[in-house]
């Protein structure tokens, strides 16, 4: 009996676009501001107070610290 002669047939080549992904690709990625938080200092607050008291937007010293802080804390 004769053998069969191996053909091959080649595939196209599938096109590699941006949208390809793999599963290490498709799980969550942290976020980066919570990896790295920033240690929020009294010479921060107080820098922040003084841009808000220029601005003319503020209220006393107080009032000022106060919201720097919750701006800057995100409290």
């Amino acid at each position: 009996m004769a053998k069969k002669a191996a053909t091959t047939t080649k595939k196209p080549a599938a096109s590699k676009s941006a949208t390809t992904s793999s599963p290490v690709r498709n799980t969550p990625i942290p976020k980066v501001a919570a990896a790295a938080k920033k240690i929020i200092t009294d010479a921060d607050i107080a820098v922040r107070a003084f841009e808000i008291y220029v601005s003319g937007t503020g209220g006393d010293e107080k009032a000022n610290w106060v919201r720097a802080e919750r701006e800057l804390r995100g409290i």
